[in-house]
């Protein structure tokens, strides 16, 4: 008789800290940074929260670590708000995922990719085609379902080798802006935001360490290397966005920072 197979554990630690980071570190570290800075209100402040966000964001990679651990099977947030509260729970969070949430991440991902690849090569951009950003954003999807439908080894090395280019160009953008001689302060008053608003925005920057939860039963002695990569990867991230916030800081200013629409490009370009 045949014995039912689960899900072959492919995912060495190193593995496991480059998905959660790769999830993590995207364009909200870009997006966020001016609005953070105008609820932190002076550069200091704009340390301070970037610190409080990380430590309430490993307090709760904490607490699914321990999940991970117990419960280290496919589904997630399914599984446990399966246990906690019953079937029904898990399967309105699993459609709700599978209808909504998870659609509406890959479109928006999909043509944001797009919309810089376009930048760099449209070959329909001498043409009256209007569906140049949909024939990328659709080839984006359908080459990244077809790595991961491939298998967890090659669906692994991809996102590893984008995670490691993601964090060194975000450090290039560091060492670039640090090297900046620094701009006058603008004259334009800085309209400032609540701290509870500049809170929330630096949470949803930290978000997505819970998604390691998805992949648990893939994980190389789970017990150990969910609790590693959690703590790695919430640290790693945290450390990334205070060297790019301070680089920032340093090439701009905090008035700087706050006003800027393109913070990263600004900061960069005020080295050149």
């Amino acid at each position: 008789m045949l014995q039912p197979t689960g899900p072959s554990k492919q995912l060495t630690l190193f593995d496991s800290v480059c998905l959660v980071v790769g999830i993590i570190v995207g364009v909200g570290i870009y997006q966020t940074a001016p609005d953070v800075a105008k609820g932190a209100g002076s550069w200091w402040g704009v340390l301070v929260i970037w610190v409080a966000g990380g430590a309430l964001s490993l307090c709760g990679a904490l607490g699914y670590a321990e999940l991970a651990s117990a419960y280290p099977g496919q589904g997630g947030d399914y599984v446990y708000l399966s246990r906690a509260y019953g079937r029904w729970a898990g399967f309105l969070f699993g459609w709700m995922q599978l209808a909504v949430t998870r659609p509406g991440d890959i479109a928006v991902m999909a043509f944001a990719f797009a919309t810089y690849a376009r930048a760099v090569y449209d070959p329909f951009a001498d043409t009256a085609f209007p569906y140049g950003q949909r024939i990328y954003a659709a080839a984006a999807v359908i080459a990244l379902t077809a790595i991961n439908v491939a298998g967890v080894r090659e669906g692994k090395w991809t996102q590893n080798a984008l995670t490691v280019i993601k964090a060194l160009a975000l450090l290039a953008v560091v060492a670039v802006a640090l090297l900046a001689p620094g701009r006058p302060t603008p004259v334009e008053p800085v309209v400032a935001l609540p701290v509870s608003v500049a809170l929330i925005l630096v949470l949803f920057t930290y978000g997505g360490w819970n998604e390691m939860a998805y992949v648990a039963a893939e994980v190389r002695d789970a017990k150990r290397n969910i609790v590693r990569a959690l703590v790695l990867s919430t640290l790693a991230v945290s450390l990334l966005y205070l060297l790019v916030n301070g680089a920032f800081l340093q090439a701009l200013g905090y008035a700087g920072v706050a006003l800027s629409e393109r913070v990263a490009a600004d900061a960069v370009a005020s080295a050149f």
